[in-house]
């Protein structure tokens, strides 16, 4: 098994600015924010992680599947100067990790930032789904259970008018191994209620949601940011779950808006 995962550096930052990392959602890799990408400050150095079993990091698979294994693993992977303040910013299942990360590392964070995610714990019913498509995804070897999410995380916009992200989407997961997708659904599936973590962050959090989205609507992000104690709540406007995909420069403006706020320049 590989010891570390896999980060990809978008670009350097300054000196004395942030770093951001970004945790992708399932099942793709940190591709999904190279457009978003080239949006973001120059101030932040900007990293990308591939998860426990996808993209780069398919040969980190952890032999117990969890968020907190993935939060830990996400940790151990960064080199963070100590006086670059830290933000982690996550989306979907990206977006569980950054929640185990703020519960058990929160006192490392300068910021945390909740895309297109949830923070309550499975019912039993989608529980028990996930661990079948992990029994069918090793069963088959290859992502192709979960290739329907190509449709399913975008926008009706995205859906009908922009064949290209549909198509993006559609390869991103089609990369992805059979073994990557059941770790992850594992994870998922014994993933815990984060709302005291939630309520407990000290700091600004800022709470992005896509209007368009049908897996985590508005109303069940404006919940998150109501639980924060200091909850920013934005709204992206014709995106559906995968936010950054489909209105990049949109929700990197957020981003860099909150990075002014929560790790302003020292000049």
């Amino acid at each position: 098994m590989a010891k570390k995962l896999h980060v990809h550096e978008y670009q350097p930052g300054q000196a004395d600015g942030p770093t951001l990392v970004l945790l992708h959602g399932f099942p793709v890799d940190h591709r999904m924010f190279d457009r978003m990408a080239t949006y973001l400050t120059p101030r932040a150095r900007v990293l990308g992680v591939d998860l426990p079993g996808l993209g780069e990091s398919r040969k980190f698979l952890p032999d117990n599947a969890s968020m907190r294994a993935s939060a830990r693993a996400v940790m151990e992977s960064l080199e963070i100067p100590a006086a670059s303040p830290l933000i982690v910013a996550g989306l979907s299942m990206g977006g569980y990790v950054a929640q185990a990360i703020a519960a058990e590392f929160g006192d490392r964070l300068a910021g945390l930032i909740l895309l297109d995610t949830r923070m309550t714990a499975d019912a039993p019913a989608a529980r028990e789904n996930r661990l079948k498509v992990a029994a069918t995804a090793l069963e088959q070897g290859s992502s192709e259970i979960v290739a329907g999410m190509a449709l399913a995380t975008l926008g009706a916009e995205s859906r009908g008018n922009r064949p290209e992200l549909v198509e993006f989407m559609q390869d991103l997961i089609a990369d992805q191994t059979g073994a990557g997708v059941a770790w992850s659904q594992r994870a998922m599936a014994d993933r815990v209620d984060q709302t005291t973590t939630i309520s407990n962050f000290p700091g600004e959090m800022l709470v992005i949601a896509g209007d368009q989205d049908e897996i985590s609507p508005p109303d069940v992000m404006a919940e998150i940011a109501r639980a924060a104690r200091h909850g920013l709540f934005e709204i992206v406007a014709d995106a559906g779950h995968m936010t950054p995909v489909e209105q990049p420069a949109a929700v990197a403006h957020l981003i860099n808006t909150y990075l002014d706020r929560v790790a302003p320049s020292s000049a």
